[in-house]
């Protein structure tokens, strides 16, 4: 005796499943070539990408090593080419903040200014964001736009991943926000720190400027001893 068909399978189906696989064998095989090539495409691009985020991250080190080195312009010269070059890739996104850090550096603060304000517009991972924001808001304050600069300061405080990244910015937002008479504003952002981030170390230097204001605070919360 023959196999036995599948449960719920006549024989009159199995010819029919049959008479299609061999009328439509050419439309099969491409739909099967397909699924390769998409496959294999995929595959390709991940791994291109994969390259390239090396690559990038490869020549972001270069540059870093540059500016550290004090060779300013080359590293300047080395950013612009990797930003341009692997564009879309979190190494660049680093490079290009590095980049405007560079030009702060050499003195072309209106040029990193305007970057920045045009690179903290996008989208972009969290704690890039913030550097981008810190470095802005030093950007502005050397061109004495102190008030512009506390809002971006206060931005670090609101996009930074990690707690002892916002309470600085929210202490140097104060301090700028001191510098352009704002001394309520000041009072605020000293204030939000000890509410938040009373066990960091901003938290010290939020009592003594509260000190220096008249605004009597108390003292820190000792840590419990264990039992």
């Amino acid at each position: 005796m023959g196999a036995s068909l599948p449960a719920g399978t006549s024989p009159a189906a199995e010819r029919d499943w049959g008479e299609f696989i061999k009328t439509h064998a050419r439309e099969l095989a491409y739909g099967a070539a397909a699924v390769v090539v998409v496959g294999v495409a995929a595959w390709l691009y991940v791994t291109s990408e994969q390259r390239k985020q090396l690559f990038a991250e490869e020549a972001l080190t270069t540059a870093r090593a540059e500016a550290t080195a004090g060779n300013l312009p080359l590293a300047a010269s080395d950013l612009q080419k990797l930003v341009d070059r692997y564009g879309g890739t979190h190494a660049a996104d680093d490079a290009e903040v590095v980049l405007n850090e560079v030009l702060l550096l050499e003195g072309q603060a209106a040029n990193a200014v305007q970057n920045l304000q045009k690179f903290v517009a996008k989208g972009h991972p969290k704690d890039i964001e913030a550097s981008a924001w810190s470095l802005l808001g030093g950007g502005l304050e050397s061109q004495k736009k102190f008030r512009d600069a506390a809002q971006a300061y206060e931005k670090v405080a609101e996009v930074a991943p990690h707690d002892f990244l916002r309470a600085q910015g929210l202490l140097d937002a104060a301090r700028v926000l001191m510098i352009a008479g704002d001394s309520a504003g000041a009072r605020a952002a000293y204030n939000e720190i000890l509410q938040k981030y009373g066990a960091l170390a901003q938290s010290a230097e939020a009592r003594v400027r509260l000190g220096e204001l008249g605004v009597t605070t108390p003292p820190p919360a000792k840590p419990q001893s264990g039992s």
